[in-house]
């Protein structure tokens, strides 16, 4: 049995290239406190059924009887407190006229720890023009079509006043003939340009060096990325997708 990799089901985005999920509204929390027999249930259950699968947490959820489970590099999903019943997807509360997507903040906040601990060395960085009013991390490949679409358009971007953080996220996976190509796009003495020219189909050369696209790419795939280009928040909340400057901005909440 194979823990199978967990998609966010938002159509919408499945049209510019990548999962995204709404701002989410402060939901009810859960105790944090696990009780003992509960996860020592669920943990070997599942590592009974799921021998490969890492499992990383065991969280209560609002819902009694029903606990969160993190698995290394697979995501998110959910177990009885017997350990006999699995669901993927996400879980969401319906709050009078409200719903919030409770999957999603859980999400937003292991993402939020994640992105502030990678290096800026490692990331190759566009700058706000003028007074910076918000940064976005961009898991990105060099020949996928929306990539190069937002990738043009940074310039917009930045005269906004918002900083874009790229992160390597090749499709194909690591190792791959595209991961090499974006090895030597990090590895070159001018990154920026090299993204650019990359971007632009151009073959980028350049001596080895220990280049994080690996890295980024487990990075990206613990954070639930499933295409690129996939545009994140410092808080951890997944706005895109391909948005446009103008709808970047407004998702960011800067006028």
């Amino acid at each position: 049995m194979k823990f199978v990799r967990l998609l966010l089901p938002v159509s919408l985005l499945l049209m510019s290239a990548c999962s995204q999920a709404e701002l989410p509204p402060k939901a009810a929390t859960a105790s944090t406190v696990v009780p003992t027999q509960a996860e020592s249930t669920i943990r070997a259950s599942l590592l009974k059924a799921i021998p490969d699968a890492e499992i990383t947490s065991v969280k209560p959820t609002p819902y009694p009887g029903l606990f969160e489970i993190k698995a290394k590099g697979y995501g998110t999903a959910y177990v009885s407190a017997d350990g006999r019943y699995m669901l993927q997807g996400e879980l969401i509360e319906i709050n009078g006229s409200k719903m919030v997507n409770i999957t999603e903040q859980g999400m937003a906040g292991d993402r939020k720890v994640a992105l502030a601990a990678v290096d800026k060395k490692d990331e190759i960085i566009f700058p706000a023009v003028g007074q910076t009013k918000g940064v976005v991390y961009v898991f990105t490949d060099i020949d996928c079509g929306y990539c190069r679409k937002l990738h043009n358009e940074v310039p917009q971007i930045n005269q906004l006043g918002i900083e874009v953080r790229y992160l390597a996220f090749p499709r194909a996976g690591y190792p791959s003939p595209i991961a090499k190509r974006m090895e030597a796009v990090w590895c070159s003495a001018n990154p920026k340009e090299a993204l650019t020219l990359a971007k632009q189909g151009q073959f980028i050369t350049a001596p080895d060096c220990a280049a994080p696209i690996k890295a980024q790419y487990e990075l990206g795939q613990e954070m639930g990325v499933r295409g690129t280009p996939a545009v994140f928040l410092e808080d951890g909340t997944q706005v895109g997708g391909y948005l446009a400057p103008k709808d970047l901005a407004a998702a960011m909440r800067i006028k």
